[in-house]
């Protein structure tokens, strides 16, 4: 057993990012496993993931957790968290990190600067083959889980941060979308009060100004997501594959 001793707490996806790049230049092996070591990652569908490889050499084999045993709030987060991932995304994530990823593939994962944030996004974003297995969540061993509605919601920052491009290109697409709608809401008002007579005193100054102010916000967030989507590429790529090594302190072997 190899421990890594990283400079600091960088949280699970980076410390994982950095162990995945560390094991494809050092070590010889066929598939490296991603899983909690809490007990909650059932140890007992490691066969099952292991004989799916033997079928499907080329592919990762991703364990979905179908059945989830968390509190009531915790899971309407979770819910939450995949329904915005996939509005902004335009994709569905349905799996965490426990997975099985041949060495042939896990190079191509390393060199994504993306795995810096999220393995499962980043692992959905490569396009590469996928298989599925169905698990339900284990009994962790011991003590109570550090995840909460705050992790949580970072966690689903940081994978939605994979899509980055796509999320504000969505954003920027609606803001614009709003911006038409309300010129031609002010174009309507207008139609309406000088040919007709349904507008009541003072209701289309307020309409017009109230449509005003929505236009205007519209416009701000549009510049505002297109100079980041600009900024954002010419940003030097953090590459773990590249990097990983600035980040461990030692390496321990204990057994």
């Amino acid at each position: 057993i190899d421990v890594l001793h990283l400079n600091c707490n960088m949280g699970h996806q980076r410390a994982l990012a950095i162990g995945l790049a560390n094991l494809e230049s050092k070590y010889e092996f066929d598939a490296v496993i991603i899983m909690d070591s809490d007990g909650e990652d059932e140890p007992a569908d490691l066969p099952v993931l292991i004989n799916e490889y033997k079928n499907n050499e080329n592919s990762i084999i991703v364990a979905r957790r179908d059945k989830r045993s968390e509190g009531i709030l915790f899971r309407a987060g979770y819910t939450i968290y995949k329904i915005l991932f996939r509005l902004l995304t335009g994709t569905k994530i349905t799996f965490g990190n426990y997975c099985l990823v041949p060495k042939t593939l896990l190079k191509r994962l390393i060199y994504n600067e993306s795995l810096w944030n999220h393995i499962a996004a980043t692992i959905l974003k490569t396009g590469l083959p996928l298989i599925f297995i169905s698990t339900k969540r284990g009994k962790r061993y011991k003590g109570k889980p550090r995840m909460n509605l705050r992790s949580l919601i970072l966690l689903g920052l940081s994978a939605v941060s994979v899509y980055a491009e796509i999320a504000l290109l969505r954003i920027l697409s609606t803001s614009i979308f709003f911006s038409a709608l309300t010129i031609l809401g002010i174009f309507i008002v207008f139609l309406i009060r000088l040919f007709t007579d349904l507008a009541i005193p003072g209701w289309a100054s307020d309409v017009v100004g109230s449509l005003i102010i929505i236009f205007i916000q519209c416009i701000m967030v549009s510049v505002f997501v297109l100079f980041l989507m600009l900024s954002n590429r010419s940003h030097r790529m953090f590459i773990p594959a590249r990097h990983y090594a600035d980040y461990i302190l030692k390496s321990e072997k204990i057994l």
